[in-house]
């Protein structure tokens, strides 16, 4: 009789199969090891984190740190934000990729007018209340460490549709006209946008401003994030140790609170 079992279901597993893993096939011992790497991973990364930005504020001028934020270090054990990160690379956004976006518009703009709601794909449907500004704050601050990973998947539409450009038409004082509407947008295309990523994504981070964006990008809370905001909505202090993760690697990290904001592993160049 084998000695061996899954560490999940308990089954026997042979020699050979033990070798290879102490986990059986079983679709639900198999989602049991990702789960176990996603703990342990997590773990390493936290306690990676926490040293890395203790050693950094340790070398960082006691100027550069302000007053507040230097004393909620010394008292407060921080909340750890772990993040995807955005690894794409900013380039010179091209008119090509501009007129794509403005023809995805003046699409939408005609199916408005002519009350066709089902010509283009719907992302989201309504736009959902805003944050508290509390916690709005905060969870921007963790979006800003990861610099957008999300924003990669707005590509040349922004996730612009029906429903989004509807409320829009219809929150204007003023009835717009399709060349009014492209000029609108067209004034906020950045010089450079993150290469494969939203044409609004630039270094700065979405250059529409909320009224012009649609309601996915209103919306839209990561995992990570969500669970950040589990977190931080059961601590003490918001003092919070950020880092962006690619691949398990800690690209760039912040500290920061409600009232302040420090980059202290910068997105390179």
């Amino acid at each position: 009789m084998s000695s061996n079992q899954c560490l999940h279901c308990k089954a026997a597993l042979s020699f050979i199969e033990h070798a290879r893993s102490p986990y059986c096939e079983k679709p639900l011992c198999q989602r049991a090891k990702v789960q176990l790497y996603l703990v342990e991973n997590k773990k390493h990364l936290t306690v990676q984190l926490s040293a890395e930005l203790k050693k950094q504020i340790q070398s960082t001028p006691a100027r550069k740190l302000p007053s507040r934020l230097r004393k909620a270090l010394k008292k407060s054990s921080p909340v750890i934000a772990l993040l995807p990160a955005n690894t794409n690379q900013l380039t010179d956004l091209s008119q090509e990729r501009k007129n794509e976006f403005l023809h995805h518009v003046s699409m939408i703009y005609k199916d408005v007018a002519a009350n066709n709601s089902t010509a283009n794909k719907v992302y989201s449907e309504q736009l959902y209340p805003p944050l508290p500004e509390d916690e709005a704050n905060l969870l921007g601050k963790a979006c800003a460490t990861c610099m957008g990973s999300c924003c990669k998947h707005g590509q040349t539409h922004a996730f612009v549709d029906y429903p989004s450009l509807q409320h829009l038409l219809a929150s204007q004082a003023t009835e717009l006209s399709e060349q009014e509407l492209l000029d609108l947008y067209s004034d906020y295309f950045p010089a450079q946008s993150y290469q494969y990523s939203c044409v609004f994504q630039g270094d700065q981070g979405c250059t529409l401003p909320r009224e012009l964006r649609s309601f996915t990008c209103n919306n839209f809370l990561c995992d990570s994030v969500i669970n950040y905001r589990h977190e931080i909505s059961q601590a003490d202090s918001t003092l919070t140790f950020a880092a962006a993760v690619d691949n398990n690697t800690i690209m760039f990290t912040s500290v920061y609170s409600h009232e302040h904001f420090i980059r202290m592993k910068e997105k390179e160049a």
